[in-house]
């Protein structure tokens, strides 16, 4: 199956690029120790302690351990900037003082007298994702300054800064953008740790309240929203959200350790869904394995949504056609009594991460060599998440685009050429048409499916 063209991604690659998989420590004159690679080692040792006067900034391993070591093996005093793919995160450690009003964090030690700002949202590289977010300012202040403000309320627990701004409301780029890097920054905390939120969207509290009260056990502070005089105190703060690439988890990148599939497993828990897995049904009469099509209401929608639905149970699936609706919650459950999930490429094939793991999703990618992108927002990752991934390639003669474009039009002849002009005019290209699959083809994907669920009916 030849379903990875390199050519294709190379519009997804080039902004990709810019998101180095490194991530390196930035000094402010002389406010902060710099340590090269050969240091790693000593900070990663969990005995090593510094002096209160050397600020260093944490090693990944550190970094992941570091619910653990608060009070012992982490310093006094520490700030760091670290840079993953997709965001800049700053690790603070110390007395550490928040004021909504003024959208400021202040950070008292005991050296340096400087400032700087922050923008805590997860698309580094995506300047208009980046204009719509609050900038928060981080100043370094010594105790004795009279412009240190005083504690209204102490905390003895950690507190995560971020904003639910960018593209929400798109349900990919909620998963992508904030739940997924969520539980990257804040999952080692078990629950003790406090949420600051800006450009704060009360419907993503509503709709993923189950998931973020499995996160915290505290209120959540909308920090736009915090009166004149209330000054919250904390001893350890991250500012930001670590986020690796699109809708995926990369276990060498920091926080160390985590993988997609403990990402679902936690959303399972989140939403008491009963399917851990697909497996073997022990009854003398096995129920049917039920497949989910994602019925799409505006572009690249299915046109014989019906036809296929019907195709799919006479071939043996119990078949359910759905949109995702509003209730999150009640859908959640739907979809993880499925063994299979079907969708043209978009933000709907995102409820994966409520299936069962050995289940599989089906990715129907529309015409136009989107095969890059597609398998850069779902491909890489499906597996990743204990899930089978299988997927359809429409052909010219299945996409609507040919209602607009003659076959000798350039759009049809040269989509790189489309491609090279940026993520944009791709989209408005290629991403707007609807498909009707050829059931005869397209059968022969359903037949993969329903082989792989059968292992474990």
């Amino acid at each position: 199956m030849h379903w990875f063209q390199p050519k294709s991604c190379a519009a997804v690659l080039l902004v990709l690029s810019c998101l180095s998989v490194s991530f390196y420590f930035l000094s402010f004159d002389d406010l902060y120790t710099f340590y090269q690679i050969d240091d790693w080692d000593k900070l990663q040792d969990d005995n090593y302690t510094a002096s209160d006067e050397t600020l260093f900034c944490l090693s990944s391993a550190k970094i992941l351990h570091r619910a653990d070591n608060l009070g012992r093996g982490v310093p006094k005093e520490s700030i760091c900037r670290l840079r993953v793919p997709k965001s800049i995160v700053y690790e603070i450690d110390g007395d550490i003082r928040v004021d909504g009003n003024s959208s400021s964090i202040f950070w008292i030690n005991s050296r340096g007298n400087e400032s700087f700002k922050v923008k805590p949202f997860p698309r580094n590289c995506d300047p208009i994702a980046m204009n719509s977010v609050n900038e928060l300012s981080v100043k370094s202040l010594p105790l004795q300054n009279e412009s240190v403000p005083q504690c209204t309320s102490n905390h003895s627990h950690p507190a995560v800064i971020f904003a639910t701004a960018g593209y929400t409301g798109n349900f990919f780029h909620e998963f992508t953008d904030i739940l997924i890097p969520l539980f990257l920054t804040a999952h080692r905390y078990n629950g003790e740790v406090q949420f600051f939120i800006t450009n704060t969207k009360p419907f993503v509290l509503k709709k993923y309240e189950p998931f973020l009260k499995s996160l915290t056990r505290y209120k959540i502070i909308d920090i736009d929203q915090e009166g004149h005089g209330n000054i919250h105190c904390y001893k350890s703060m991250t500012v930001g959200l670590y986020a690796h690439r699109e809708f995926a988890i990369d276990p060498l990148m920091p926080p160390l350790g985590y993988t997609f599939a403990d990402f679902t497993d936690f959303m399972r828990k989140s939403y008491f869904l009963e399917r851990h897995a697909v497996t073997k049904n022990e009854r003398s009469t096995p129920k049917k394995p039920k497949l989910l099509l994602i019925s799409r209401r505006w572009s690249r929608k299915l046109l014989n949504v019906d036809e296929t639905a019907t195709m799919a149970s006479d071939m043996g699936f119990e078949t359910i056609v759905m949109d995702g609706g509003d209730e999150l919650e009640k859908f959640a459950q739907i979809v993880n009594s499925c063994d299979v999930i079907v969708g043209v490429h978009g933000a709907g094939l995102s409820h994966m991460v409520f299936l069962p793991q050995n289940a599989v999703v089906v990715q129907i990618i529309p015409w136009g060599r989107l095969e890059g992108l597609c398998w850069c927002d779902y491909a890489f990752t499906v597996p990743k998440a204990k899930l089978k991934y299988l997927e359809y390639q429409v052909s010219l003669e299945e996409s609507t685009i040919l209602n607009k474009y003659p076959r000798d039009h350039p759009y049809i002849q040269d989509p790189f050429s489309v491609h090279e002009k940026g993520f944009f005019e791709m989209k408005d290209v290629y991403m707007n048409h609807d498909v009707t699959v050829d059931l005869q083809r397209f059968r022969s994907t359903l037949v993969e499916a329903l082989e792989h669920v059968k292992i474990y009916k």
